[in-house]
């Protein structure tokens, strides 16, 4: 290397770094912590526990006490629907769970997934998404609904729910609010159930829809079509070779 260049290369990755430590990080485009498994609870002790919200990255309550309710997998007898820990809608009061979201383009196109299950029989929960509009804040005059639906899932089995059957949910530009209230929980106690699990929101979150399988009758016309390609192929060759 000439020694007149290092100079040079020297002062232009202290620039570079300097640029990268002075940029903002980049803007998240789904949900933190999806799956509740942060903060990790006792490993293997199946048991439930009552959190300060603090300590959840990404998720936040309007409970006034602001506590979450997290689960290990297996606590009597709910398995997690993914990892080893999963929520609890409702902690020591009825409250809304939910998580903030900024920097999605305009015009970009969302979609979420959730697992819900319930825990003495049918529960209720309703999912909205706002647009917090240019405040930032939730009640402050220029919000829109951009999606709500209530869902109601058994204590037998999780059920896993996505937006791929929606309309499509275009972002705003502004931050977004993705949230959980309990509607109904079997045994009267609003605070009991709704588990969650696996909830995500964003860009591409969504799973695909399932390739359908070609039927019987399709797959004999596609190997009709095959085989006379081939026929017609190989008498080709054989009309050439006779002209020599």
């Amino acid at each position: 290397m000439n020694k007149s260049t290092l100079p040079f290369l020297t002062r232009a990755v202290s620039i570079g770094l300097a640029l990268a430590y002075a940029l903002p990080a980049a803007a998240a485009d789904h949900l933190t912590n999806p799956g509740f498994e942060d903060p990790s609870l006792t490993p293997g002790a199946a048991d439930y526990h009552v959190v300060d919200a603090g300590t959840v990255p990404g998720w936040a309550t309007t409970a006034t006490d602001n506590r979450i309710e997290l689960w290990t997998d297996g606590f009597i007898g709910v398995t997690s629907y993914e990892g080893a820990q999963h929520a609890e809608l409702n902690a020591n009061q009825v409250s809304t769970l939910y998580q903030d979201l900024d920097g999605i383009a305009a015009g970009s196109l969302l979609s979420f997934q959730f697992a819900h299950r319930g825990r003495a029989g049918v529960d209720t929960l309703l999912l909205t998404i706002t647009s917090l509009g240019a405040d930032s804040a939730l009640g402050g005059g220029d919000d829109v609904v951009l999606f709500t639906k209530q869902y109601s899932t058994d204590n037998t089995a999780w059920s896993l729910y996505t937006s791929s059957s929606e309309a499509p949910i275009i972002a705003s530009g502004f931050p977004m609010r993705f949230a959980f209230e309990s509607v109904d929980a079997a045994g009267g106690d609003p605070r009991v159930g709704n588990f969650l699990d696996a909830v995500d929101f964003g860009l591409g979150v969504a799973p695909p829809a399932p390739i359908p399988t070609p039927s019987i009758g399709l797959l004999g016309q596609g190997l009709l079509v095959t085989t006379l390609g081939l026929l017609g192929a190989f008498a080709g060759r054989r009309r050439r070779a006779g002209r020599v």
